[in-house]
């Protein structure tokens, strides 16, 4: 079967075959190109939105940790400039009647630093009333002392109240 096409009919035919390969071009050219770099700009910009909520809560965590810190350190400001946490302590246990069985030390670690000073105190037949009276003063001077260990609680051998060995620590400015 052989067609007899005029030139119209050529040309109309020639057209209608680079129509349809310039369809069937860009129908696979589409998925492959421009809309695989769409979907992936989507997936980016949603990971790139997740890494933004993420940087944001670790900018507010790290807001809140500065502001306690700027909190401990206007603590540490307010105290003498010549405070020592062995003189202190020394002190409170004269101000608390524990000083007869009490001993000061200083303790250090082996990664202690000299803005770190720590205080060894072993206290001997201590009842446990004035253990925790003792501890509240610490705590409640605002000096920002913290007990770094307790070692040990344990009866006295004499049975005449509680021995302990406890580590305090505080921040130096």
């Amino acid at each position: 079967m052989k067609f007899n096409l005029d030139f119209r009919e050529k040309v109309a035919l020639s057209v209608g075959i680079l129509a349809l390969a310039l369809v069937l071009a860009l129908a696979l050219y589409v998925p492959m190109g421009p809309r695989k770099w769409y979907l992936q700009s989507q997936r980016d910009l949603a990971s790139a939105r997740e890494d933004l909520k993420l940087q944001q809560l670790f900018k507010l965590e790290e807001t809140e940790r500065l502001n306690r810190q700027k909190a401990l350190m206007e603590k540490t400001a307010g105290r003498p400039a010549d405070f020592s946490l062995f003189a202190y302590l020394d002190a409170l246990l004269t101000k608390t009647n524990l000083r007869n069985r009490a001993e000061l030390e200083p303790y250090r670690t082996k990664e202690a630093s000299q803005k770190q000073p720590m205080v060894q105190l072993r206290l001997r037949e201590v009842s446990l009333e004035e253990l925790v009276g003792f501890i509240y003063e610490v705590y409640s001077s605002g000096n920002l002392i913290a007990v770094y260990k307790m070692d040990y609680l344990r009866p006295a051998p004499a049975e005449k109240g509680l021995d302990c060995d406890i580590t305090f620590v505080t921040l130096l400015v």
